[in-house]
Formats: C-alpha cells, sequence, structure tokens
C-alpha cells in the first residue's frame, strides 16, 4: 500500500492525470469486458436538465428504485474529466459542449470513454456481487483521490476481504472503513468529503471538516459518491430501457449528449425551482466544505466567499456557465443567481428550437406533500411510458431521504434570508422566472 511519504499533492496535473489513467487501466482488466459501443447501442436517453440545487438528485434517486430504468452511478462529469472533455482542457471557456467536441475527439479517448461509461451504467442489484462492488469501490476511490496515487488493485483487495467478513455488508460501511484504514496509514483521503452522516463521523473521530478543497486537481466533485451494490447493464437493457443522465452541467451540453448517443430517442426533462430557493441552496453549497468544481488559473474575488477560506480563491463551485468571467469578483448572491438563470436560460432556448421531446415539472411539487409528489412521478411515469410500481411506488409514496443535502430540507427555508435574496434577483433573472411561470414571490415555497 502507498505511504504517506510518497504522496505528492503539488503535482502537475498532467502528472497526476496520467498517473491515474495508469491505475484505472489496471482496474479495468479486472473488471472484465464492458457493452460493445455502448452509447451506440442506448435507444432510449432521458436528461434532467435543472440548475444546481434544483432538486435533481432527489428526482434521480427515487428514479433509481424503479426496475424499468437503467442509470449511472452518479454524474457523468468525471467521465468527461478523463478524456479531456471538462474545463479548461474542453477549450469552450465554460462547462458548454457541443457535438464538435466529440468529432474531435482523439480515436483512443473516445473509445476509452465509452468503455468507462459502459462499466458505469446500471441500476441497483438486489443482491450484489461483492467482486464487482469490491473493484468499484477501488475505482470511485481512484477517482475521488487522483493525487494520492493509490494501488487500485490493493484498494479492492482491502473492500473485498471487509465484504467478505460480514454476512450482510453496508457499502457504505465498507468505504468507511476502506478510508478508515487509508487514513490511519497517514493518506490524505477524509471522509468529510463524502455525503455521509457528520454525527457518525465525529463519533469516528474523524475531527471536523475542512473547508479546503480535497485536493489540488479533482475529477469528482464533492461530496463524493459511495460505490452502490450496482447490476451492471446488459444490452438488452439499452435496447429495451431508458438511460437516465442527470448532471445540472449538462444543460449546456444538449447538443454533445445528441452526438454522444447518435441512435437515442432523446427527451428532456426540465425540472424547475423557484429562484429563491434554488439561488438559497446555492449560496449554502458556496459556503459548505464541498461542490468544489473547477480549479481557476487565476484568483476569485466573489464577495462572501473568498474570506472564508484562503483556498476559495481558487475554486468556482457547481456549474461554470459561459459569461461566468464577468461574476468573479461578484457578490455570493449575485454569483447564485448567474447560475440559476444561465441553466434555465439555456434549457428554454434549446427546448423553444423543437427538437427535443421535453416535459416540464415543479421541484416544489416533490416536496409540497405527497398529493403533489404523487400526482407529478404519475405524471413522469406515464410521459415516460414506465409502470409505477414496487419499489419504484414505495418511494414515491412514502418519500425518501436527503440527498447531497446541505440542510434539513424543508418548504420556505430561502425566506430567512429573503431580503439578501431579493436583492440579488435583478431583472434578468426575474424574466427568466417570469417564463418558468414564477411570477408571484408570495406563491414559492
Amino acid at each position: 500500500m502507498i505511504r504517506a511519504t510518497d504522496v505528492h499533492p503539488t503535482a502537475a496535473t498532467p502528472d497526476v492525470l496520467s498517473s491515474l489513467h495508469d491505475r484505472l487501466k489496471l482496474l479495468r482488466q479486472e473488471r472484465g469486458s464492458a457493452t460493445e459501443d455502448f452509447t451506440a447501442q442506448v435507444r432510449s436517453l432521458l436528461v434532467i436538465a435543472s440548475s444546481s440545487r434544483g432538486g435533481s438528485s432527489m428526482l434521480t434517486e427515487t428514479l433509481r428504485a424503479s426496475q424499468d430504468l437503467v442509470h449511472l452511478q452518479a454524474e457523468i462529469n468525471p467521465f468527461l474529466r478523463l478524456v479531456g472533455l471538462g474545463h479548461p482542457d474542453s477549450g469552450s471557456g465554460s462547462d458548454r459542449l457541443d457535438a464538435g467536441h466529440l468529432d474531435t475527439l482523439a480515436p483512443a479517448l473516445r473509445h476509452l470513454l465509452d468503455e468507462e461509461l459502459a462499466r458505469d451504467a446500471g441500476a441497483v442489484a438486489d443482491d450484489p456481487d461483492p467482486e464487482q462492488l469490491a473493484l468499484d469501490v477501488a475505482w470511485r476511490l481512484a477517482v475521488q483521490w487522483p493525487h494520492v496515487p493509490l494501488d487500485p488493485l490493493e484498494v479492492a483487495g482491502l473492500a473485498r476481504s471487509l465484504l467478505g467478513s460480514a454476512p450482510a455488508p453496508d457499502p457504505g460501511a465498507v468505504t468507511l472503513a476502506v478510508l478508515r484504514h487509508l487514513h490511519g496509514l497517514g493518506l490524505p483521503v477524509n471522509p468529510w468529503y463524502y455525503d455521509l452522516p457528520r454525527d457518525l463521523l465525529r463519533r469516528e473521530g474523524f475531527g471536523t471538516p475542512s473547508s479546503n478543497a480535497p485536493g489540488p486537481f479533482l475529477i469528482e466533485e464533492p461530496p463524493f459518491v459511495l460505490a452502490r451494490p450496482w447490476r451492471r447493464v446488459r444490452p438488452a437493457d439499452l435496447r429495451d430501457r431508458t438511460l437516465v443522465v442527470k448532471t445540472p452541467s449538462n444543460v449546456y451540453r444538449l447538443d454533445f449528449l445528441r452526438s454522444l448517443f447518435p441512435n437515442a430517442r432523446v427527451r428532456v426533462l426540465h425540472l424547475t425551482r423557484n429562484p429563491a430557493a434554488a439561488v438559497n441552496g446555492l449560496y449554502d453549497g458556496w459556503l459548505h466544505n464541498g461542490f468544489h468544481a473547477h480549479r481557476m488559473n487565476a484568483p476569485l474575488a466573489i464577495g462572501t466567499y473568498v474570506e472564508r477560506c484562503e483556498d476559495n480563491r481558487w475554486w468556482w463551485k457547481f456549474d461554470l456557465p459561459p459569461g461566468w468571467q464577468e461574476f468573479t469578483d461578484a457578490p455570493l448572491l449575485n454569483v447564485c443567481a448567474f447560475q440559476w438563470r444561465s441553466s434555465h436560460q439555456a434549457v428554454l432556448d434549446d427546448l423553444e428550437s423543437g427538437r427535443t421531446e421535453s416535459l416540464t415539472l415543479r421541484f416544489e411539487d416533490f416536496i409540497g406533500g405527497s398529493e403533489r409528489r404523487i400526482a407529478s412521478f404519475e405524471r413522469l411515469s406515464r410521459w415516460l411510458g414506465i409502470p409505477l410500481r414496487g419499489a419504484f411506488r414505495h418511494a414515491v409514496h412514502h418519500g425518501i431521504a436527503p440527498v447531497v443535502a446541505t440542510a434539513r430540507p424543508r418548504a420556505g427555508r430561502w425566506q430567512t434570508r429573503a431580503d439578501l435574496i431579493g436583492r440579488a434577483l435583478d431583472k434578468a433573472t426575474l424574466h427568466v422566472a417570469d417564463r418558468l411561470g414564477y411570477v408571484d414571490p408570495a406563491h414559492w415555497i
């Protein structure tokens, strides 16, 4: 196992990425073959298009309960970054990607993207394969800590031994046990960057969360995802089931996704949330110890953010819309309002072109009581042509636990900052709100 003295946290990004690719290659050999021509075989694609902190994580996690859909285990961003399609490597100047980015991707990287997506796509497994889960734990840790040159086969072996020692192992507990072991070796892996209960981490003796980014170079954005029991996608799934892709940055990549999945019927679920609630969630996220997305080449001067932590000067959080350069020294709430309106403006502009089937739902209906939640999911299931049954029906009728929440969700939480948020909702933001039907703030929850 790698020692703490072998870690070089300031290693140059190209060296870190090259080392990561070498380690992931070792894992691909162990993880077995993937579905050939994965993206070309997908026949139905659902893109959940929303702003960050717009409720897409909760919606997607509810949809994971359906056995009639397939998903990626988390977001698509890490796969794009692995092949040079993240900012700044893509050359677009933002999170935007179009079809031309795929055309210019080197054949070897295009194949790698397809292969890694194929190994990740699938559905929640009722009867997990311990070997696959151990390898998935190793893959996620390698991607989450790219600057820590862990031996992924040794990490997989450690996870395998933990999985084999318990009659019904909890995947979260296995990941935490692996992190505890690595942390004990003095390696800079920190469980506070995962979506784990904070009281548990305090009881485990991990101290308090750091406001710094997890490392100098990120592939996956924190809070990091836990590997879960997973059934890998089969060719029949790609013919008969819809693949769900959820990542807020995808609002700037709809043309790219159409090109990436050339034979798929592409549908867009436009998930909206009133600007005050979403901006409040973004504000909390910027001040949270996670959600680092882009390390900047020049320091930021975003008010009420950079003062909190020296490291914050170098990290833009959440999605990076075109035009972000004008907001590098703006007040934080103005940055959040810019992110919200840019996301929905991009979706509206695309849908108005008439190229894509779409359905618009409001996140307020998912948190506005069981009747509204059930009615919205019934509408969604009819549109997708999937039955509302089994575990999916239970999740819809009874709700699910909060997902990647910075605070306990409750209707109207934004009203504690109503005056501050109101001043940030400028004319351009309110214009987008009007287009989405959010006309009267008195009715926003």
